[in-house]
């Protein structure tokens, strides 16, 4: 149960991901950030606030730090933190059966649709107004994309707990050596493929010794949708409809059949990413960081992980995201939400707003990405020079197709993931196959 679980956790903090993202370690990098002004005290409040998370050892320090600064703030209220690391997902699942889940629990992006459709979390936008309890929240103080995440059907019913969007490493030693421009923040596709193939090496014996581009990650799964995704909304396109019932006429669109074309051809024509058999046959090594690959394509996790490699820091260079016809970007996420039979939503809400929008949410921020706006700049996120493309980036990110359905990964995501593979494998003509499956998707989404 736990695999439902898809955070992202970025450079970090947890743990799993469903469709989406891969584990990370918790590993504290900034040192404390300035804090957004926090609402004022409000003795009234009291009573226990239980907050649920799947995180454990480190993982547990920013949840620590914040129901202190909290208690503080508020001591009439007792915050009781339940670290499940073991089948959070079962136990979970169970508490709302009996209606004594924790007042506030951690989402991963891959259970939101299911949690909203049971109706287990509360609606936080009379919250954020001010129309329920006294704590109204500006949320201009977010990146609207990233914080927009926390929404369904319209809906706010979550707070952003960590996030990563998809970015470029690339070797600036092998850019050097071949006499090629470093990325910009305005390079297209054909500027990313030509740049790719400047940097693919093939011997006289015709295997290739060091390719241009990795992609969508580096644990060699061409077949990633969440990395994926990016390039199909840079082409115009899509794969479901917002509102999960259709995906005929998105998935097999002229414009993302293109995006996958292009994408697939940049391993199986243009051959300048590795195949999953050529990161197979080099299990173990990180392409990137042995300039075995030029350029990398995927989440921020790795990041500060190379910036504090001596070795890898001397050449890494980072970049957004190459455009196509527009641009954009997916997402890995987790968030916070507020239990709908909670009894103490007074509180709960409270504490909920300290960790996503005040002084709480700077602990998370010294561990994952934020999306308070006055914390990152107080990190200097947005002026680094390794963060900074990352941060530029964020105003591309699109919401989750995962959010609109709970038939989402049964439906499409693993049926597009089996019949990518097949054309990986085999070959055929991709619009018929993409005809195929959106096909088959809205049977599925249509049946009860």
């Amino acid at each position: 149960m736990k695999k439902i679980f898809g955070i992202l956790s970025v450079l970090m903090i947890a743990a799993m991901v469903l469709v989406a993202c891969q584990q990370a370690t918790p590993t504290p990098t900034e040192p404390p950030a300035a804090a957004t002004e926090a609402p004022p005290a409000a003795p009234a409040l009291s009573g226990t606030v239980r907050v649920g998370s799947w995180d454990s050892a480190d993982a547990l320090q920013p949840f620590n730090d914040s129901i202190t600064s909290f208690q503080a703030a508020y001591p009439g209220v007792t915050v009781q933190l339940e670290d499940v690391p073991q089948d959070y997902g079962t136990k979970l699942l169970a508490e709302f059966a009996s209606g004594t889940a924790p007042d506030v629990f951690q989402v991963g992006d891959g259970d939101v649709a299911n949690f909203a459709s049971k109706g287990v979390m509360e609606p936080l936008d009379d919250y954020i107004s001010g129309a329920i309890g006294n704590d109204p929240l500006d949320t201009s103080v977010f990146y609207s994309a990233i914080a927009d995440i926390g929404k369904v059907g319209g809906t706010t019913y979550l707070l952003t707990k960590d996030y990563s969007p998809l970015m470029i490493y690339y070797n600036k030693s092998l850019f050097d050596a071949a006499g090629v421009a470093y990325p910009t923040s305005d390079w297209t596709w054909n500027d990313f493929l030509s740049t790719a193939q400047k940097l693919t090496v093939t011997g006289a014996d015709g295997k290739i010794s060091q390719w241009g581009i990795q992609l969508p990650d580096n644990w060699g799964d061409p077949l990633w949708v969440r990395g994926i995704l990016p390039i199909i909304y840079e082409n115009g396109g899509d794969i479901i409809s917002s509102d999960g019932t259709k995906v005929t006429g998105y998935l097999d669109s002229s414009e993302t059949v293109a995006a996958l074309q292009w994408y697939t051809d940049l391993f199986l024509k243009d051959k300048v990413a590795p195949t999953k058999a050529d990161t197979d046959a080099l299990a173990g090594q990180d392409l990137f960081a042995t300039g075995k690959v030029a350029m990398l394509w995927n989440g921020v996790w790795g990041l500060n992980g190379y910036i504090a490699d001596s070795t890898v820091s001397q050449f890494l260079g980072t970049s957004g995201l190459p455009q196509g016809t527009a641009r954009g970007n997916s997402i890995c996420w987790a968030g916070f939400a507020l239990y709908s039979k909670g009894q103490n939503k007074d509180a709960a809400w409270a504490f909920l707003r300290w960790i996503g929008a005040d002084k709480g949410a700077e602990a998370f921020a010294n561990y994952a990405l934020t999306d308070v706006k006055a914390i990152a700049d107080a990190q200097g996120k947005t002026t680094d020079p390794y963060w900074g493309p990352v941060m530029a980036d964020l105003a591309n990110v699109h919401s989750l197709p995962d959010f609109t359905t709970i038939k989402f990964n049964d439906c499409l995501n693993t049926p597009l993931t089996t019949a990518l593979g097949d054309y990986f494998n085999n070959g055929g003509d991709l619009q018929t196959i993409m005809t195929q499956v959106a096909t088959d998707a809205d049977t599925c989404l249509a049946q009860p």
